[in-house]
């Protein structure tokens, strides 16, 4: 649908990717509001894992253009092309830091309303990071084809119900059915796509066309992952499959994926655990949560239009007086011990610098306790097993064995226990400290349980072609131009010297 080249901004002389549509789509309404409604999404997920936007228009000519951040690495398809060819699979801890990643940010843009809708390795950029797991940060690019969840959201993009959208080898079944189906549970299944391709070495499904694909996705099981990957440890090979469950009521949010992932990770680096990202405060009636994991340095810098991370005035205030106090207390003992008023001095007017907060004694613990939340861990086992978990609202929270890490506060959550043939059961749980439970459901009289109505058949055609799709980039130099021949453009659009 479009070229993209590598520009430069003037006059802040940095490096941008900037992505134009043919004129040939620049005419169609509906994708001109996509390309357009993709610099909407990115400009709203302010979070360090999603590629950002910094502007978009029309140009003199009539040339549409989106202007996003330069980003230097891999793909993780081209991570996982090279690995294969050399006939390895990825080192474990190094999947479990990828899903982890795709999962955690993931589970932000669905805090949001927006559902990705074409989760693939070639859609995942690997870039160096120090700060991130594994020196390396997951960067999700193309949001093209993502569904925004809210009516008022969508900005005259609609989708047709039947309409069939997406990269066939990770499409889930609700999506090779058609778009009406599709919520957040897509982009669950298509991780689990990725995780088993990462794992194994190819995607769960493998065919000669699109139609064999979505037909697979549909009726076929995927080949079990211990089969390809017998090193896999068979608790991590479990989570992949239940990704990939077809029916999506079955499947765990992508919060809760996160989650899993997470402890995997920790458990596997020895870590003591793996943080999450955390809603920032926002004004507006309709803000959105936005995460607040330290943002590494971009290649755009903040001139860009990035929304900072939110800082807790209160919480900040509070830490300093701990530390200024500790401080004081600190310079009393050199100055009463030793004649070296200096030392003391110091400890006063500097009382947060780092060679002050190594040599802290015990009263450095206050420190940590009032900055690092109390976390508590529920544990729901049911018999029978895989039971549904739902909160108040009837939102699906997991399966049995259920496990959740959360915030300590006051009061008590009432969850739901359902499975098909069983009488539904609650289950109390107080905020405040850790709780492990068994339910026993007992099973319905034969002549109340009602027949699951019979599932509509999806008939494919003897010969199948694929849908129209996006162009994808390819692996060459220069993809767009050997893909087709580029439009006619401008030496320069606006400031953005070619």
């Amino acid at each position: 649908m479009g070229a993209v080249y590598e520009a430069r901004q003037e006059p802040l002389e940095r490096r941008v990717a900037l992505k134009t549509l043919h004129p040939e789509f620049a005419a169609n309404n509906d994708a001109l509001a996509r390309f357009f409604n993709e610099a909407k999404v990115l400009s709203r997920l302010e979070h360090p894992s999603i590629v950002s936007v910094s502007d978009f228009g029309n140009a003199a000519d009539g040339t549409t253009y989106l202007v996003m951040e330069y980003l230097r690495g891999q793909s993780l398809g081209g991570r996982l092309r090279q690995v294969v060819e050399r006939g390895e699979r990825l080192p474990l801890v190094t999947v479990l830091q990828i899903g982890f990643q795709i999962a955690d940010v993931l589970a932000v843009a669905h805090a949001q309303h927006i559902v990705h809708r074409d989760i693939k390795p070639d859609n995942v950029m690997l870039i160096t990071d120090a700060v991130a797991p594994g020196g390396e940060r997951v960067k999700l690019l193309d949001f093209g084809i993502a569904k925004l969840t809210r009516e008022k959201d969508r900005g005259g993009v609609r989708t047709a119900s039947q309409a069939v959208m997406g990269t066939p080898s990770y499409m889930s079944p609700e999506q090779c059915a058609g778009a009406g189906g599709v919520d957040a549970k897509t982009d669950v299944y298509a991780l689990g796509c990725v995780l088993y391709e990462m794992l194994a070495g190819r995607p769960p499904y493998v065919g000669e066309g699109a139609g064999q694909l979505i037909g697979m996705h549909l009726f076929q099981s995927p080949t079990p992952l211990l089969e390809l990957a017998p090193k896999t440890p068979p608790t991590i090979a479990e989570i992949v499959h239940r990704f990939l469950t077809k029916e999506k009521a079955e499947r765990p949010s992508m919060s809760v994926a996160a989650d899993e992932l997470g402890k995997l990770l920790a458990k596997h680096t020895s870590s003591a655990s793996v943080l999450r990202s955390r809603p920032i405060a926002q004004t507006g009636s309709d803000a959105a949560a936005a995460p607040a994991l330290p943002s590494p340095v971009s290649t755009l810098g903040r001139s860009q239009g990035q929304m900072g991370t939110g800082v807790n005035r209160q919480a900040l205030w509070f830490t300093a007086g701990v530390l200024v106090t500790v401080g004081v207390g600190w310079g009393f003992v050199v100055r009463t011990g030793t004649p070296s008023k200096r030392a003391s001095q110091t400890a006063q007017s500097s009382p947060v610098a780092p060679q002050r907060a190594e040599v802290i004694p015990a009263p450095a613990a206050s420190v940590t306790t009032a900055t690092q939340p109390q976390l508590i861990t529920w544990r729901i086992e049911s018999e029978p097993s895989r039971s549904t978990i739902l909160d108040a609202d009837g939102k699906v929270q997991g399966l049995t064995p259920f496990s959740s890490t959360t915030r300590a506060e006051s009061g008590e959550v009432v969850l739901h226990v359902h499975h098909d043939g069983y009488r539904d059961a609650q289950v109390k749980l107080s905020r405040d400290r850790d709780a492990s439970e068994r339910v026993t459901l007992e099973s319905l009289p034969a002549a109340i349980v009602k027949r699951a109505a019979p599932k509509s058949v999806v008939r494919l055609p003897a010969t199948s072609s694929p849908p129209r799709q996006a162009a994808q980039p390819a692996q060459t130099a220069q993809p767009a131009q050997t893909a087709q021949p580029a439009p006619a453009v401008p030496a320069k659009i606006n400031q953005y010297d070619l």
